[in-house]
């Protein structure tokens, strides 16, 4: 299946200065470049995860961290500048056991010799590659995920899998060389996205029964079914790829605004689009875009990334002989709770400067919420060496698909 890089680099993502919630935390590193690396990163969580349990940082000075190598030990050391000094220590053996630690010194330097000082302790998030929150394996690599009622529903590029208890159970099969990309609920069905070659195919299937097909792609746009259809182009157009004008199969649904990617769209109700029906997708230049139809409203800075599924045009006759196909992406989907938006990112580091090469450091869940105008991004969970195809919200959590090591489990997270 899919190889990663591993590496730490994605900790310089957290980008909360330590100064804006005045207690300094120093982190002061000997051993490898791999563990110096790191010095940055941890700092920043440190300062995050204290944030989410509700620790009022103002009432500290600093907070020293020394991390050193010694031989196969690594000596993890923190001094909290108090009166009395507070201190924590803990030998560990390798570096993925740093996250584990971080929150166990937060809780003993913070929270249970400080109660006092501290606010209500609020639920932790995720830790760092040491995830904590509920999780269910499965015995094959998923590339989707979707719910109808209390029901959870899992594919891998083959079947459609049903969730009882924490077992899979198949359900319905793709026919013939389809493969399968996303599954969408619909009322009391599915809707199952497919590719065969460089075309698609819809099925709507309920329970193991199909009880519709396309030979185009169809998903759910507001309340109802639309259809669309891709062409690749690469020899005139500028990108390499179109999506048909959306046509209505049943029910209604909004428009989808020039440049928004199709079939990630979603819409809802919100506040930035003063309260009316709000269309949310991707823009071309692969950044989370929201649009109320007439005006795009906001944009976030920061590009979204893709899946590891995708749609590939086979025609050699389209292109250069030393040049790769031309390939759609699947972008990550989009939830939406209440003012919420949420989805996920998986990070390619050096890699994505190579076109074509899916290759992972990490995921990550992130969680949009609104602040006047704009809206702000927040990482939910951090999953190192993994990717994430997809992640739903199910009974106001949210639950990931996360791929790690040639195996997937489902992750469950608090909002």
């Amino acid at each position: 299946m899919k190889k990663f890089i591993s590496t730490f680099s994605f900790l310089s993502l957290l980008l909360v200065p330590a100064s804006a919630f005045c207690m300094e935390v120093s982190v002061e590193i000997t051993g490898p470049q791999e563990l110096s690396s790191l010095k940055s990163g941890i700092e920043k969580s440190v300062v995050t995860r204290c944030i989410t349990r509700g620790i009022a940082l103002e009432k500290y000075g600093k907070l020293t961290i020394n991390i050193s190598k010694l031989g196969e030990i690594t000596s993890y050391d923190a001094l909290l500048d108090t009166k009395p000094a507070k201190a924590f220590h803990k030998d560990i053996k390798d570096t993925s056991a740093l996250s584990a630690t971080m929150d166990e010194m937060i809780n003993a330097l913070f929270i249970e010799s400080g109660k006092t000082q501290a606010a209500p302790v609020q639920p932790a998030a995720p830790p760092l590659g040491q995830e904590v929150a509920p999780k269910i394996r499965l015995p094959f690599i998923a590339v989707s995920i979707a719910s109808t009622g209390d029901k959870i529903f899992v594919s891998d590029e083959k079947t459609v899998y049903e969730l009882k208890g924490e077992k899979a159970s198949p359900l319905w099969k793709a026919p013939g060389k389809n493969e399968i990309l996303r599954i969408y609920p619909f009322g009391d069905s599915l809707i199952v996205l497919a590719k065969i070659i460089n075309e698609c195919r819809s099925f709507r299937i309920k329970g193991s029964e199909t009880k519709e097909r396309w030979d185009k792609a169809v998903f759910p746009l507001g309340k109802g079914l639309v259809s669309t259809d891709i062409t690749f182009d690469k020899i005139y157009g500028t990108i390499p790829y179109v999506w048909s004008k959306p046509s209505q199969i049943t029910g209604s649904s909004p428009r989808i605004p020039h440049g928004f990617d199709t079939i990630s769209a979603v819409t809802a109700d919100m506040k930035i689009s003063a309260g009316g029906e709000a269309v949310i997708s991707y823009n071309l230049e692969d950044k989370l875009s929201i649009s109320d139809g007439k005006s795009v409203l906001w944009t976030d800075d920061t590009l979204a990334g893709h899946t590891t599924l995708f749609i590939e045009d086979e025609y050699k006759d389209r292109r250069e002989e030393s040049e790769p196909p031309a390939r759609y992406y699947l972008e990550p989907r989009i939830s939406v709770l209440g003012d919420k938006i949420i989805t996920y990112r998986n990070g390619q580091g050096m890699a994505k400067v190579v076109s074509g090469l899916n290759l992972f450091d990490f995921s990550q869940v992130l969680v949009y919420t609104p602040a006047g105008s704009e809206y702000t991004q927040n990482e939910l969970a951090t999953f190192p060496e993994s990717y994430c195809p997809d992640a739903i919200l199910f009974q106001g959590k949210v639950a990931a698909l996360i791929v790690k090591n040639k195996s997937t489990y489902i992750q469950f997270l608090g909002l």
